[in-house]
């Protein structure tokens, strides 16, 4: 698996990837357990096969960001490894939230709230041009859009009609806030110590820069102790959301049906690896000790 990693991506076979192994490893068997269960899954009922394939699509889009987001630690692009987690650990979530919390008519309501507010988008961008000198070759732009959006607006539609859902559901099956979902999943904490401190890079906020200027002042080896840590900490976060990944891919598996003991017990089997190298790294990054 490592050596298909290389070869795709273009990597040296001389570089080190034993940062991102376990991880890697077991969010491609994770990735792989679920698609080949869910597509040999019967699909005897119109319902069952709308949520054999959004279930699929959505699992192999957030391996594909897992790729990207272990590609930047391997290529030591940590920032930008920190930036791709955050959408990871969102993105896992919500498959998380659907497959533990929802059904049929959340995701309708998930498609059906992205083309209303894509539509309302694009008429709040036809206003705002009128009367601007580049009007005629932008509203041209947008029309050709609004033009491909009708193909999804027809398809949603249908879903809302097959799974009766009006627009004044989509809040309830779908909430605009995500810590709402987080908290459906009893994880409010995770919100906060692993998603919200994960907005640094994502949003590009102060802290860093702040805590650039501060170091500016230190011992040269001090400074070369925080930036270790740092990585340290990329690495740790990566591995972090990489198990949360897992933990989603293994719910959302059991939500269509997977009821062998022993492929669950394989999912808690690829928990436990990452699990075991976040221990290996916290130390390194920073996390305090509450046992000392």
């Amino acid at each position: 698996m490592l050596n298909e990693f290389r070869s795709e991506k273009g990597l040296s076979d001389k570089l080190d990837l034993s940062d991102i192994k376990e991880s890697l490893l077991a969010c491609k068997e994770a990735n792989d357990k679920a698609y080949a269960f869910i597509s040999n899954l019967e699909c005897d009922t119109e319902e069952k096969s709308f949520s054999n394939f959004v279930s699929i699509n959505m699992i192999g889009r957030v391996y594909e960001q897992i790729e990207g987001m272990l590609l930047c630690i391997a290529t030591k692009s940590y920032t930008s490894a920190e930036a791709i987690a955050r959408v990871v650990f969102e993105s896992s979530i919500n498959l998380m939230y659907m497959a533990l919390c929802g059904d049929e008519k959340t995701i309708a309501a998930f498609m059906s709230k992205w083309v209303v507010e894509h539509r309302r988008k694009l008429d709040e961008w036809k206003k705002d041009i009128v009367g601007k000198r580049y009007q005629a070759q932008v509203e041209a732009l947008i029309n050709e859009r609004v033009n491909a959006l009708r193909l999804y607006e027809e398809y949603v539609e249908k879903v809302r009609e097959k799974f009766d859902v009006t627009p004044e559901q989509y809040n309830t099956l779908w909430t605009n806030s995500l810590f709402k979902r987080f908290e459906a999943l009893n994880k409010e904490a995770d919100y906060y110590s692993i998603y919200h401190r994960l907005s640094g890079s994502s949003h590009m906020t102060a802290e860093d820069t702040i805590m650039f200027m501060i170091s500016i002042q230190l011992p040269d080896e001090i400074r070369y102790k925080v930036a270790v840590e740092a990585c340290s900490y990329s690495i740790m976060m990566t591995r972090i959301v990489s198990f949360q990944f897992i933990e989603s891919v293994a719910a959302s598996c059991i939500r269509h049906g997977m009821a062998d003991i022993s492929e669950i017990e394989g999912f808690k089997q690829l928990q436990k690896n990452v699990y075991n190298s976040i221990e290996e790294i916290k130390v390194a990054a920073g996390v305090p000790d509450l046992n000392g």
